[in-house]
């Protein structure tokens, strides 16, 4: 679970409800939780809609997970400055679906276990959310250029 994912779904936890105005959602993080300053909390909300965390529609802010299942730790406060790898983001998609962390990647180290580890982490985690119907299209060429960089 990222920081990310606990941040985002603390303010439906707050407010008890499984739809936010944009307003609402910023203020919450900003005022009633004082994570944020009310553009910080824009910004999370826009890198959270990017990381398909959360939909919007019209003025309506929907996660794309149950906020319930996520594990908040007492006096969490969110550490965003830190980038997450690409393994990280696709793990988080694949939690969506229902699974918890370890669940996920317990599947991701299985699959690369039946390929006799032939593939990289991150090319098993991508096959693991394809196979249960994840859009990951956004972080394939990502992870394509990051294996190349890296020289795997």
């Amino acid at each position: 679970m990222t920081d990310l994912m606990q941040t985002v779904a603390m303010p439906f936890r707050k407010r008890g409800k499984n739809a936010l105005t944009t307003s609402e959602f910023i203020f919450a993080l900003s005022l009633d939780l004082g994570w944020f300053s009310p553009e910080q909390a824009k910004e999370v909300l826009s890198k959270a809609k990017n990381e398909g965390l959360v939909s919007i529609k019209d003025d309506e802010i929907s996660p794309n997970f149950d906020p319930r299942a996520i594990e908040i730790p007492l006096g969490f406060r969110p550490d965003l400055k830190r980038e997450r790898s690409i393994f990280e983001r696709i793990i988080e998609r694949i939690m969506m679906t229902g699974l918890s962390r370890k669940e996920a990647i317990a599947l991701v180290n299985e699959k690369q276990e039946r390929m006799a580890k032939l593939i990289e982490i991150e090319v098993s985690a991508l096959l693991v959310a394809k196979e249960r119907g994840v859009d990951v299209e956004d972080l394939v060429d990502e992870a394509y250029q990051s294996l190349i960089k890296s020289g795997k």
